[in-house]
């Protein structure tokens, strides 16, 4: 009997968070999406990982689909970490870095250990010019975890 995971447990979100993750990490940005779009649709109040749904939207430039997540997280809980990525990546894709670094603040605040938002907050002080900012941003994602090739890739 060789039948995927999947396929026995099709609602399952924690088994479609693991794949939208997956293929978030692999760049395979189409299928991720379609994952979330069905995570969300099982679970429209569901905040883990929503900051890595938030991130393939802003590589896509899709506004109006960054727009919507951003209102949908803020308005169902606006206290927690994700929600606050959520709100920077939106802010980032608008050209509004200063606005994006303090949401990746009040993420770091609610939670010191969320690495997305470390990462994302180097990016954005990259923007801003502010190497140094970064540099430390980058260096807090990598203490978190070693081997996030994102905080690696911002500090190269």
């Amino acid at each position: 009997m060789n039948t995927k995971l999947i396929d026995v447990f099709k609602n399952s979100v924690f088994l479609i968070n693991e794949i939208a993750h997956a293929c978030y990490l692999s760049q395979s940005f189409d299928h991720a999406l379609e994952m979330f779009k069905k995570l969300k649709r099982i679970d429209p109040y569901r905040f883990e990982s929503m900051d890595l749904y938030s991130n393939i939207l802003y590589i896509k430039e899709d506004y109006g689909e960054l727009a919507n997540l951003a209102y949908e997280t803020f308005n169902c809980d606006k206290y927690w970490p994700e929600t606050c990525c959520v709100l920077g990546n939106y802010y980032s894709l608008w050209g509004d870095h200063e606005k994006a670094v303090l949401y990746f603040k009040r993420a770091i605040k609610l939670n010191s250990k969320f690495l997305s938002a470390w990462t994302l907050m180097g990016h954005e002080f990259l923007e801003l010019k502010n190497t140094s900012a970064a540099i430390e941003a980058y260096w807090s994602a990598i203490d978190i975890d070693p081997h996030d090739f994102r905080a690696w890739y911002g500090l190269g």
